[in-house]
């Protein structure tokens, strides 16, 4: 027996039994044994709250079948619907809530990618739309091998360390797609820091029901009279079911920052015999994209460092835009369209002198004075030989002022 002069036998087999490190812990259980994952908290927040509290319940969501806002566990009794597995890819994915590719919790929340995490084997990832910021409820573990083609696309925010964990991943891919079937999910905290982070406290997007009442004019149309304007970085989100049995998604509508939004929201024609909503509100603390571009000014990076650079005036639908590298000077702005969702937003810009631009705008951070992002351009061209349309022209850097 190793002998430690001045520790008692009692009191070594208590360090022992010490965690090694400060750990969020939690633990798959599945029809075909424990997975346990040391969540990284530290370097993903948003995502490890957002797992935790979907899969204890105690987030709202919106049911992806019906429409309705709910609070009831996610995850468990989830199948690893989508498993591959091949010479380049092991996965397997699960967290829908419709069993299939289809669902989420009816809101999305920022990537969270971090130097330190890659897709090696055995780790815990977010899946997503393939745009930026897409993240929902879908999640997928990695099996035996690499695959580094998933790093800066999704989030990683666990890692599998244990062997016994690790061959059950391996046995959950090799049963293929609906093969497994998650029993429950628990969570344990093994240090102060892990003890101290607060799922609560991390500016995720809260689904609420929406006060309010609904004014039908048969054959014309149905308007939801809301109790008060929609706030400021929220989505109204409506589904549609003829029977009560059968719901479809019906439409959303974002109203960006810095003001509110409508109180009246036409969101029917009344033309079915019968119809019934499910109305929902998603709140994002965090959204950037902005109601209006009144008094705003966009740069937008293009080829060899020049900048297309949009004074937008009082009433965000004209002012200039100046190019780097031209010398004449600025230009009016004879035309905008503009739509946003919380973390993106799409510019059609119109001028005297340029050819019309279309930019495709992803919104990833923001400071005192300005939001940050980048953007793909497009230019709309008219050719003699082919319809005239949307052509590719560049992607860079997107900078839009408070």
């Amino acid at each position: 027996m190793l002998n430690f002069p001045g520790v008692k036998p009692f009191l070594f087999s208590i360090l022992l039994s010490l965690p090694l490190k400060a750990e969020l812990l939690a633990t798959f259980q599945t029809t075909r044994g424990d997975v346990l994952v040391s969540l990284q908290y530290d370097k993903a927040p948003q995502t490890v709250a957002n797992f935790i509290t979907l899969a204890q319940g105690t987030r709202t969501r919106i049911d992806p079948v019906t429409g309705a806002v709910i609070r009831k566990p996610l995850y468990v009794g989830e199948n690893f619907f989508r498993v591959e597995s091949n010479d380049f890819t092991k996965i397997a994915q699960t967290g829908s809530g419709t069993g299939t590719n289809n669902g989420g919790p009816g809101y999305t929340f920022r990537d969270e990618m971090h130097p330190s995490l890659t897709h090696v084997p055995y780790v815990l990832s977010m899946a997503n739309s393939g745009e930026p910021h897409s993240n929902g409820s879908q999640i997928f573990l990695t099996g035996n091998i690499s695959v580094p083609e998933y790093d800066n696309s999704y989030t990683i925010f666990g890692l599998v360390t244990d062997s016994a964990s690790r061959g059950v991943i391996d046995s959950i891919i090799a049963a293929g797609a609906n093969g497994t079937t998650i029993n429950n999910v628990t969570f344990n905290r093994t240090s102060p820091g892990a003890l101290a982070f607060d799922e609560h406290a991390q500016m995720l997007p809260l689904c609420s029901a929406i006060p309010g009442g609904l004014e039908v004019v048969p054959g014309q149309s149905v308007v939801y009279q809301l109790a008060a304007p929609q706030p400021g970085g929220s989505l109204f989100r409506l589904s549609r079911s003829q029977d009560l049995q059968t719901w479809s998604f019906a439409g959303d509508l974002y109203q960006g920052t810095g003001q509110p939004g409508a109180g009246r929201i036409t969101i029917d024609t009344a033309s079915l015999p019968k119809a019934f909503y499910n109305l929902g509100l998603v709140t994002y603390p965090d959204a950037l994209a902005p109601a209006s571009l009144a008094n705003r000014t966009l740069v937008v990076g293009l080829l060899g460092n020049h900048t297309l650079t949009y004074h937008f005036d009082g009433t965000g639908q004209g002012g200039t835009v100046t190019f780097s590298g031209d010398t004449n000077g600025s230009t009016p702005i004879t035309g905008v369209a503009y739509a946003s969702y919380p973390y993106k937003a799409t510019w059609i810009i119109e001028t005297l002198v340029y050819l019309p631009f279309r930019f495709e705008g992803t919104l990833n951070t923001e400071n005192s004075s300005f939001i940050l992002g980048s953007n793909v351009s497009e230019v709309y061209r008219q050719y003699v030989d082919q319809p005239p349309g949307w052509v590719l022209f560049d992607n860079g850097t997107l900078t839009l002022s408070k």
